[in-house]
């Protein structure tokens, strides 16, 4: 069954990750620092083997491992940033529940719940969109 939602064809993986590392560490990577003890004596570690647009990182200091995606709703999540961020634009956005979801995106609904469960964890950081 083919989407009836969907992103721009643009709006590939790669081109989301690009947004967010800009987005959080600058263009670049000029605010790059270990989540763990703060220090910017960090360097590129290679990629995330399941998903390549995924750059991992290791803090000189204290050895930390860490990726773009650390310390953000989207941190550990096993779908790609195409289908996580269709999910939270059809939940904040369209109030459509976990399971209409699950129907139109073609993905399990406990994978689906249970990024929803994420997003509502981190909406006290988002207060603006708290109420969705």
């Amino acid at each position: 069954m083919s989407r009836i939602i969907t992103l721009a064809p643009d709006m590939t993986n790669e081109r989301i990750a690009e947004m967010i590392r800009k987005a959080r560490w600058g263009k670049n990577l000029e605010r790059l620092e270990c989540p763990r003890c703060h220090s910017r004596d960090v360097i590129k570690y290679g990629r995330h083997k399941g998903k390549p647009y995924i750059q991992l990182y290791r803090c000189k200091s204290c050895g930390y491992k860490f990726n773009e995606l650390t310390g953000t709703p989207l941190s550990g999540i096993h779908i790609s940033l195409r289908d996580a961020m269709l999910i939270t634009y059809l939940y904040l956005k369209l109030g459509l529940s976990g399971l209409a979801i699950s129907r139109e995106l073609g993905i399990n609904k406990n994978t689906v719940q249970k990024f929803i469960r994420k997003l509502r964890e981190w909406a006290k950081f988002f207060p603006e969109h708290a109420e969705a």
